[in-house]
């Protein structure tokens, strides 16, 4: 008798989860902000642990996709994939306006 409880809990375990992995995961929406006439949108963005003032994102401006670059708090630069300086970027207003420390 034991035995058939324990699968039949198994069971209905295993088609709860079932059912749980139809559901579609909710997707975070972009976060944007008109800035002097332009529409930068944060699409994904992670803050780094040792530098906490800087954070990598994805950000699109005027529906221009930039790749994922570094943008610093601090001296209010935003650094390209390939290293190149970009002071005062408006990605770098957005997003140094919604995380601050």
């Amino acid at each position: 008798m034991l035995k058939k409880m324990s699968i039949l809990a198994w069971l209905v375990g295993a088609l709860a989860i079932a059912n749980l992995a139809s559901i579609p995961v909710a997707q975070a929406a972009p976060l944007c902000r008109t800035v002097d006439n332009h529409q930068v949108c944060i699409l994904k963005i992670t803050r780094s642990a040792k530098y906490y003032w800087e954070y990598r994102a994805i950000v699109k401006i005027d529906d221009q996709r930039r790749p994922m670059g570094r943008y610093n708090c601090r001296t209010r630069a935003y650094v390209s994939h390939n290293g190149k300086h970009i002071p005062n970027d408006l990605g770098t207003q957005v997003i140094c306006s919604f995380f601050k420390q």
